[in-house]
C-alpha cells in the first residue's frame, strides 16, 4: 500500500506523518520524505512565473520540484526495487527495503503527481495566519531564517499557495484542516 501525505508548507504534513508511523508498526513502513527533491532555491531563480512577475519562486510551484526522480523512486518501491535515499544535511541516506508492505510518502511534492500513484492521499491544509506562526517557529528555529523574512515573504506564499498549490488539494481522498 503506498500513502500519499501532502499539503503546503507549514499545514502540519511531517507532524501528522510521524504521529501515524509512530501508531503503525514501523518495522513494516518505509518513509519516503520528499523534501530532498525540491530544488534548492538559488536554482529557481533561473525562472520567473508569468503570473507573479517579480516574485520570488516558492515551493507553492511545481517548476520547483525535482518530480521525475520523485516518481521514479516511488515506482521503483512499488515495483519491488529498494531506493537509497537522498542526504540532506538534516538527514542522512539510507536504503528504504521495497519488501516492507506499507509505503508512505510524505512532502508538498506530492500534490504534483499523478493521484493513481497512490492508494491512499491525506492532504492536509490550514489557514494563513496558522502557517505563518508554524512558519515563524520552524523556520527561526530548524533553518536558521530571520522572522523579518519569514514575515515579508509570506503573502507571496500565500498567493502561490492560492493560484497553484490549493487547486491539488481537491485530489486528497482524505482532506485534514489543521
Amino acid at each position: 500500500m503506498t500513502i500519499r501525505i501532502y499539503g503546503h508548507g507549514a499545514s502540519g504534513q511531517s507532524t501528522f506523518t510521524k504521529m501515524l508511523v509512530e501508531q503503525l508498526n514501523p518495522e513494516k513502513i518505509n518513509l519516503l520524505e520528499t523534501d530532498p527533491y525540491i530544488i534548492d532555491g538559488d536554482y529557481r531563480t533561473t525562472v520567473q512565473p508569468r503570473i507573479f512577475p517579480n516574485q520570488k519562486v516558492t515551493a507553492n510551484m511545481p517548476v520547483s520540484h525535482e518530480l521525475n526522480s520523485l516518481k521514479r523512486d516511488i515506482l521503483a518501491l512499488q515495483q519491488g526495487l529498494d531506493i537509497l535515499t537522498i542526504e540532506e544535511p538534516w538527514c542522512k541516506s539510507m536504503i528504504l527495503n521495497a519488501e516492507k508492505p506499507i509505503l508512505i510518502v510524505e512532502g508538498m511534492s506530492l500534490a504534483f503527481l499523478p493521484k493513481e500513484l497512490f492508494d491512499l492521499s491525506v492532504c492536509l491544509k490550514t489557514t494563513s495566519e496558522t502557517e505563518l506562526k508554524r512558519r515563524a517557529i520552524r523556520d527561526t528555529k530548524d533553518r536558521g531564517r530571520d522572522l523579518e523574512s519569514i514575515r515579508n515573504t509570506h503573502e507571496l506564499r500565500r498567493e502561490q499557495y492560492n493560484y497553484f498549490y490549493q487547486p491539488y488539494e481537491k485530489d486528497a481522498d482524505i482532506l485534514i484542516e489543521t
